[in-house]
């Protein structure tokens, strides 16, 4: 086959074509906003409704932890022992019958006439005649303090410890593993409990306690983190360019490890909760007249088949708070992982 042949076959005619519209154009181009890291895992974490669910639980206790005290005449320590283990009494809620917010104890008979109390307690009152809404919300306070102060001051602890363990290496990483070993090696509650009975029981003793070797699992993730990260190619890159130690952690690796750091401090906190209302629960947490949501609850269970009230109210607050803690820490982990990226 000829050359002119072949030029003649392969010959297309202009009428076969036309000109490419406009929006055909436009059609390729990224129609998404480009996002960063954080701005991706924040649309994931909108997206995961568990999670969305205990950001709001958390708010509204927090809300009423901080308000709801206020909320009413009664202070916590206020006592009328002419009013006691009074059960719960809401005006506006005591026609529905389902509802037990009616005034009446457990074989319907109606305490206030009885005592002739013209006032309504709408979460009840205890053995000396406080007000649980009070208490129970100062206690929501208390617990949620707590809880916030064991996981803050692990944070710092824990990447200190760990932050220097995993970037130095060497010598200075066995000898700090070495420390953390011997103290995963003791129980964690015994130690918490010989420090309470060693010193006085308050607020800062009981987060001390739980500060003792609750920074270890933080610790040894971000050590983790670091013997992982400082080995790929841009801390590498930067260390030749001669960036400094300092720059290395703040700059490449701090912002790498954040997103573990933050879901294991959120997993902290309702341990923290879950820890401070045990102990109050065994009598070595708050001491009287001071409440928290443990020590309600130990008040309540000795009278729990007379008075459930004073049971119930409290750990229904504690579950929901751990419950909400656990939601949010679990869709954080799932927002921040980059594996689970679209």
């Amino acid at each position: 086959m000829s050359t002119e042949q072949a030029e003649r076959k392969v010959e297309l005619q202009k009428d076969l074509f036309q000109p490419a519209e406009k929006q055909a154009s436009q059609s390729e181009t990224i129609s998404r906003p480009s996002l960063n890291f954080w701005q991706d895992a924040w649309l994931r974490l909108k997206g995961n409704k568990g999670a969305i669910v205990g950001l709001i639980l958390i708010l509204l206790l927090a809300f009423m932890a901080v308000f709801g005290p206020s909320m009413n005449k009664y202070t916590y320590k206020e006592q009328n022992i002419a009013h006691a283990k009074l059960p719960p009494k809401v005006p506006a809620l005591a026609n529905i019958e389902w509802l037990p917010f009616d005034g009446k104890d457990k074989d319907g008979f109606d305490m206030y006439k009885a005592k002739n109390v013209e006032e309504s307690y709408w979460f009840g009152t205890d053995e000396l005649g406080r007000d649980l809404w009070t208490r129970t919300w100062y206690g929501t306070r208390i617990s949620i303090y707590i809880g916030l102060l064991a996981a803050v001051i692990d944070f710092f602890i824990g990447i200190a410890y760990g932050g220097i363990s995993g970037f130095y290496g060497g010598r200075v990483d066995n000898i700090m593993q070495r420390v953390i070993e011997i103290l995963m090696g003791i129980p964690h509650l015994i130690v918490v409990i010989l420090f309470i009975l060693v010193f006085e029981p308050g607020i800062f003793s009981i987060t001390m306690a739980m500060v003792i070797t609750g920074w270890v699992s933080m610790a040894r993730i971000v050590r983790g983190q670091f013997l992982k990260l400082k080995g790929q190619e841009f801390v590498l890159a930067s260390r030749t360019l001669g960036a400094s130690g300092n720059r290395l952690i703040w700059k490449h690796l701090m912002p790498n490890v954040m997103g573990p750091i933050i879901v294991t401090t959120m997993f902290t906190i309702p341990n923290a909760i879950f820890t401070e209302a045990f102990l109050s629960f065994i009598g070595l947490g708050i001491r009287p007249p001071e409440a928290s949501l443990g020590s309600l609850v130990n008040d309540g269970f000795k009278s729990l088949q007379v008075y459930p009230h004073m049971l119930i109210i409290p750990s229904v607050i504690i579950s929901l708070l751990i419950l909400s803690f656990n939601l949010l820490a679990d869709g954080l982990r799932d927002a921040l992982d980059p594996k689970m990226r679209k």
